[in-house]
């Protein structure tokens, strides 16, 4: 039985798992740059929807959980977009038949990091935007022993660039979504990681795992 586990944006975090009983693996995640060069928004869908359609036909998936919509008056710059391609997201799902789970942001924050915003003191750790992403990363790590590498590939040079946070969350909902959704005992991260890049310029911000 495959799940797939989508954080959807202009660039997409999604994590494919696998149940076999009580135990729940991810064994694949990434993310999927969505093409905004045309006008149009339906453009942007169609090309979010055809490359998740390959990732459905290749694992055989059987079903889809996606973060819920979120609006914030003072964060609503591309809120129409992100709500557009989560019902691009519900409209390939039953084109192919395939039932979908909508998870509550609220929720899955709290159930991973025990709280839904990161503190002060992560805040003033790695700063306040930052911060959203690497208190989840933190909690995956600290709970549940997932880490992930430092840097991401490129989809069109195929070098590393920066880490893409949004896998971070689409683990996070992984976790969340085997465990809450379907009971398993365990969940584990089976994704075999690459060696360290070493940057000549670092990113600003990066979690540091405390071996």
């Amino acid at each position: 039985m495959t799940i797939l586990v989508l954080d959807p944006a202009s660039s997409t975090g999604y994590a494919l798992v696998k149940l076999k009983g009580d135990v729940a693996d991810i064994y694949e995640y990434g993310y999927i740059n969505v093409d905004l060069s045309s006008d149009f928004q339906g453009d942007h869908c169609i090309d979010l929807m055809v490359k998740l359609d390959k990732i459905i036909a290749s694992n055989k998936v059987i079903h889809i959980a996606v973060e819920d919509y979120f609006f914030n008056r003072h964060t609503c710059k591309g809120s129409n977009v992100n709500a557009a391609f989560r019902t691009a997201i519900h409209i390939l799902a039953r084109a192919n038949k395939i039932p979908y789970t909508i998870l509550s942001i609220t929720s899955w924050k709290n159930f991973i990091a025990g709280r839904a915003t990161p503190t002060k003191d992560q805040k003033k750790k790695w700063g306040k935007e930052p911060a959203k992403k690497l208190y989840i990363q933190e909690a995956l790590w600290q709970r549940y022993k997932i880490r992930f590498p430092n840097h991401s590939i490129s989809e069109t040079t195929g070098k590393p660039i920066k880490f893409r946070y949004d896998i971070v969350d689409a683990v996070a909902e992984a976790v969340y979504f085997s465990k809450i959704y379907k009971g398993v005992r365990k969940v584990v991260c089976s994704v075999e990681l690459p060696d360290d890049v070493v940057f000549k310029k670092p990113p600003a911000k990066m979690f540091e795992y405390n071996l």
